[in-house]
């Protein structure tokens, strides 16, 4: 249980607006703001040819907001795409930043918005060579897909290409000062995407919930959002255009973005940022393939919440014994990925036993690895990680 009396901080200055259609009010938001000229960041694919993209442009354009379109962002966007984006935003004498897209642009407008405030490479700034001395452009953030959560928070993820890493970054200038979540521009996603993203949210949910730094309000909110996920995922994954699940896994990523800003994240992010870094796996499907492992490490150290969890998702009993709940919540999870199609283990999506180390070098440092419940040795990190990429939970289990 969460201790009640333990101070904590809770701070989220993004107005959400959320709703089927909301995307045509874009415009005024922004104008709303006192800018008359953005940056629009999105990718080049689909996402820049759909509907929702042209319905953000005319809105900007009706609002009298000039916008310099970007559409370069590639997934895990690197320090390079950040510094042409910024450079484009500088150029300009551009006001403000709008991301149109999932977790990748908005993450690179992110960054893009205080590198262009301040000047320098942003790997400086993620590094700590570097201090910012002003905050990021005003960002507004309009979403695609129901991951990440960063229309939410404070967070933006960049890729150094050199070293292969992918590196999380938090300042408070980073917290959108819109997040437009319409789930019609959700429809669109293929079942590949819908499944690895709704994935993600689970993950940021309930590692949020088992993190150190929990409090009241983020059990509250992060409750909800593995209830709403369970109930919404499978059907948004099976039928695209099931607007009532599109919008449950759509307010249920923005929710989970808000409680991950207070508590930070968990190991199976730890894991999942070098697998995508170096091997080209999606965020979302390598949270989806590590997640199980993971949550069957902790059952010796947080049963009793991941007990709340299961219970949550309907997999259990409120009342359940705390070992038999934590070991739903592992079974839920597992019957969920493999109803969405997601591979058993790491190897599956061509990560071999020799990968492990370079991997694990990376996943030790990991910045909110002292959040975990448990706290891993290198060693058990390094066994955990080899339990992924067999796919064996039962050795998970037994560490």
């Amino acid at each position: 249980m969460t201790d009640y009396g333990t101070p904590f901080n809770y701070y989220g200055p993004t107005r959400l607006v959320f709703g089927r259609g909301v995307t045509a009010g874009a415009g005024a938001l922004v104008a709303g703001l006192g800018v008359r000229s953005v940056l629009l960041v999105c990718g080049s694919g689909a996402t820049r040819r759909s509907a929702g993209f042209a319905a953000l442009a005319a809105s900007l354009e009706a609002a009298g907001v000039r916008a310099t379109v970007f559409d370069k962002v590639t997934p895990d966007p690197h320090a390079a795409l950040v510094a042409e984006a910024a450079d484009a935003a500088r150029s300009g004498s551009l006001e403000a930043v709008v991301a149109y897209g999932g977790g990748s642009p908005i993450d690179c407008a992110k960054s893009a918005a205080l590198a262009a405030a301040n000047g320098g490479p942003i790997l400086d700034y993620v590094r700590g060579k570097a201090t910012p001395s002003r905050p990021a452009l005003p960002i507004v953030a309009v979403t695609t897909t129901a991951g990440t959560g960063s229309e939410m928070s404070s967070a933006a993820v960049t890729t150094d290409l050199a070293s292969g890493q992918k590196l999380g970054y938090t300042n408070e200038s980073f917290f959108p000062r819109i997040a437009i979540v319409d789930p019609e521009n959700h429809t669109s996603m293929p079942t590949g995407v819908t499944a690895a993203t709704g994935m993600d949210a689970l993950t940021h949910a309930v590692e949020s919930y088992l993190s150190l730094a929990a409090n009241p309000l983020s059990d509250a909110v992060n409750l909800r959002v593995v209830a709403m996920i369970a109930r919404s995922l499978t059907r948004a994954y099976r039928d695209g255009a099931d607007l009532e699940a599109r919008s449950g896994m759509a307010i249920a990523s923005a929710m989970a973005g808000v409680a991950f800003s207070q508590t930070g994240l968990g190991m199976v992010h730890g894991f999942a940022h070098p697998v995508g870094a170096r091997h080209g796996i999606a965020h979302g499907q390598a949270n989806a393939v590590i997640l199980p492992y993971v949550m069957a490490a902790l059952a010796r150290d947080a049963a009793p919440r991941m007990r709340d969890l299961a219970a949550a998702m309907g997999a259990c009993p409120s009342d359940a014994d705390p070992r038999s709940g934590a070991a739903s919540l592992v079974q839920a999870i597992v019957d969920l990925k493999k109803g969405l199609g997601v591979p058993e283990g790491l190897s599956g999506v061509g990560i071999s036993a020799s990968d492990g180390p370079t991997l694990l070098t990376d996943a030790i440092g990991y910045r909110s690895r002292p959040r975990s419940p448990r706290a891993f040795s290198d060693a058990e990190l390094g066994r955990l990680l080899d339990s992924a990429i067999a796919g064996d939970l039962e050795a998970a289990a037994a560490l």
